[in-house]
C-alpha cells in the first residue's frame, strides 16, 4: 500500500480530490503504474485517510481525461496513449532544459530590403509602393469568375492535382489575348504559370545559377532579384541607370562575365525610366555575343500613360535568350500570387520539374478564374478603368513635383505608379523617412535598391498607388519642405557674426 501513497494535505485551500488527482498524474507519469492497475478506491481511501467519494470524484475526472480506463473483471488500468498526449503537454508548458541551439544551425537570413508598414492604410499620406486600392479591385467580376471556375462540367479538372500541369486555358487565354498586346508570340509549351515573379526568379536562378556564377543587375534595381541570385551562390555586379534605363554602352563587350542579365525594360525598377528601343537591341547584340540570358521583368507595362507601351525584349529576340516575366499583381492584385514565364520550351520543362518539389503547380480554381476573366474581357475592362484612374493620380503627382521640389529637375517617366525622387546632396533619406512618419507621410528610402557601395543615401521613392487624390499635393508639399529643412543647414553658410570686442586705446 505504501507504493502508492500520495502527498494529501487536509489542511490545505486545494480540494483533496484535486490533490489525488495531481499526485496520480505525476505518479503515472513516473510509470509507477505502467505494468499493474491503480489500486481501488476503498484501499486508496484507507490509505490516505480520506473518503471513498472523494476518491471516486477523482477517478472519474481521470477517466474523463482519457488516462484511465476500467478493463471488466480486472481494474482500473493507465492508457499509454493518453500518457505520451499528457507528457507532451507538459513538455511544452516548460522550459527545456537543454535547448536546442537552432542559431548556431541556421544560415544567416536573407536581408529584407525595403520595409512595408503594415498600417499603411490608416496614414494620411500612404506614399508606399506595392499595395494595391482595394476600391480599385473587380470585385464583382472575380466573382463571378472564381463560380464560374469551379463549374461542375470542368470540376475535376480545377480542383485535382494537375501535377507539374497549368491550367490549359489560362495558358490559351495568355497566349492569345494577353502577349501579342506585348509583340510577344508564344506556343503553350514556353509558358508558365507562376505565383508571381519572385516566384518565377527562384526558380530560375535554381536552374540558371550555379556558385560563382556572373549575374548582372540594373543599379539601383529591385532589391529582391538582387537577393534571390545570391542566395543561389551568384556574384551580383551592378549595372548604372539613366534616363532610359540601363545604360548598356557603358557596360564592357563580355557584359562582365555575366551568364544573366536581370532589366526591367518598360519602367525601370525603381526609377520608372523606359529603356530606349536603340539600348533594347544593343541589349541583345551584347547578349548574344557573350552568350548572356537575358531576364526581362515587366511587371506593369499597361501602367504607361505617356506614348505607347514599348515593345517587349523578348518581341526583339531572334535568338530565344530572353526570359520574359509578366504578372497580375499591379492588374489585379499582389495578393493573388499569379504570374507567368515565356521561355524557351528547354527550359520551362527544367523550372516546372524543378517547381514539382516546391509546390507543384499554382492553385487550379485561381488559374481556372483568371482565364474566365481573360475570355470574357472582364480583365481588358478593368485595365481600362485602372489606367484611367492611375493616370490622374500619375499626372497629379507630375504637376505637385514640378511644384514643389526646388532643389532640382526630376525625370519624368512615361508611366509606373511610383516616382523617383533624387535629393539634395548631403541628404539622407533613411531619417528623412523616420522624421516624416511623424506627420503620417510614409515613403521609401532609395538606399535598399543600390547594389553600389557605399549606397548613395539621398534618393527616395514616392508611390502614389494608394494616395487619395486630393491629398497628393499637399503629401508632395511635406515631403519637399522636410528634405530642405535637413538639408539646408548644409547648404547655407551661417551669417557672419561680429564680435563685440573693444578697441585698443579706449579707456573704460
Amino acid at each position: 500500500m505504501a507504493d502508492f501513497l500520495l502527498p494529501v494535505n487536509p489542511q490545505s485551500s486545494v480540494p483533496l480530490y484535486e490533490q489525488i488527482i495531481t499526485g496520480l498524474e505525476d505518479a503515472i507519469l513516473a510509470g509507477q503504474y505502467d505494468d499493474g492497475p491503480l489500486p481501488s478506491t476503498r484501499r486508496l481511501a484507507e490509505a490516505l485517510g480520506v473518503s471513498r467519494n472523494t476518491v471516486l470524484t477523482a477517478y472519474d475526472r481521470l477517466m474523463e481525461q482519457g488516462l484511465i480506463a476500467t478493463i471488466p473483471r480486472r481494474g482500473l488500468y493507465v492508457s499509454s496513449e493518453a500518457v505520451v498526449r499528457m507528457r507532451a503537454a507538459r513538455r511544452t508548458s516548460r522550459s527545456a532544459t537543454r535547448p536546442i541551439d537552432w542559431e548556431a544551425r541556421l544560415p544567416e537570413p536573407p536581408p529584407t530590403p525595403v520595409h512595408r508598414d503594415p498600417a499603411w492604410s490608416r496614414a494620411p499620406f500612404p506614399f508606399v509602393v506595392g499595395q494595391p486600392d482595394p476600391g480599385m479591385f473587380p470585385t464583382g467580376a472575380w466573382e463571378r469568375a472564381q463560380r464560374e471556375a469551379v463549374r461542375q462540367d470542368g470540376l475535376s479538372r480545377v480542383i485535382g492535382d494537375a501535377g507539374q500541369a497549368d491550367d490549359p486555358q489560362l495558358v490559351r487565354q495568355l497566349c492569345e489575348h494577353v502577349l501579342p498586346s506585348r509583340g510577344i508570340s508564344a506556343e503553350p509549351n514556353q509558358v508558365m504559370i507562376t505565383l508571381g515573379s519572385t516566384h518565377a526568379l527562384h526558380l530560375l536562378a535554381s536552374v540558371l545559377v550555379r556558385p560563382g556564377s556572373v549575374v548582372l543587375v540594373e543599379d539601383p534595381g529591385y532589391p529582391d532579384a538582387r537577393t534571390i541570385m545570391q542566395m543561389a551562390g551568384a556574384d551580383v555586379v551592378p549595372g548604372r541607370v539613366d534616363e532610359d534605363g540601363l545604360v548598356v554602352e557603358d557596360l564592357p563587350a563580355d557584359l562582365h562575365g555575366a551568364e544573366l542579365v536581370y532589366v526591367t525594360p518598360s519602367h525601370q525598377y525603381p526609377t520608372g525610366a523606359t529603356m530606349s528601343a536603340s539600348r533594347r537591341e544593343e541589349l541583345l547584340r551584347r547578349a548574344g555575343a557573350a552568350d548572356a540570358v537575358v531576364i526581362e521583368d515587366d511587371y506593369d507595362p499597361e501602367m504607361t500613360f505617356r506614348g505607347i507601351p514599348a515593345v517587349a525584349v523578348r518581341a526583339l529576340d531572334d535568338e530565344d535568350r530572353v526570359v520574359y516575366l509578366g504578372s497580375f499583381s499591379k492588374l489585379l492584385a499582389p495578393g493573388l500570387r499569379l504570374g507567368y514565364v515565356v521561355a524557351s520550351p528547354a527550359l520551362v520543362e527544367a523550372m516546372r520539374a524543378r517547381s514539382r518539389y516546391v509546390l507543384r503547380h499554382p492553385p487550379g480554381p485561381m488559374q481556372r478564374a483568371l482565364a474566365r476573366m481573360i475570355a470574357s474581357r472582364d480583365l481588358a475592362r478593368h485595365v481600362r478603368r485602372i489606367r484611367a484612374h492611375y493616370q490622374g493620380l500619375y499626372e497629379e503627382m507630375t504637376r505637385a513635383i514640378e511644384r514643389h521640389v526646388r532643389w532640382g529637375p526630376q525625370p519624368v517617366p512615361r508611366g509606373g505608379l511610383a516616382r523617383w525622387i533624387t535629393g539634395p546632396p548631403g541628404l539622407d533619406a533613411g531619417q528623412l523617412a523616420v522624421d516624416l512618419r511623424r506627420q503620417g507621410v510614409l515613403l521609401d528610402p532609395g538606399e535598399p535598391y543600390w547594389t553600389t557601395r557605399p549606397t548613395p543615401r539621398h534618393h527616395l521613392r514616392l508611390g502614389y498607388q494608394v494616395m487619395p487624390l486630393d491629398r497628393i499635393d499637399e503629401g508632395v508639399r511635406r515631403v519637399a519642405a522636410a528634405v530642405e529643412d535637413q538639408v539646408r543647414p548644409r547648404l547655407v553658410p551661417p551669417p557672419t557674426r561680429k564680435l563685440d570686442v573693444p578697441l585698443r586705446g579706449r579707456s573704460s
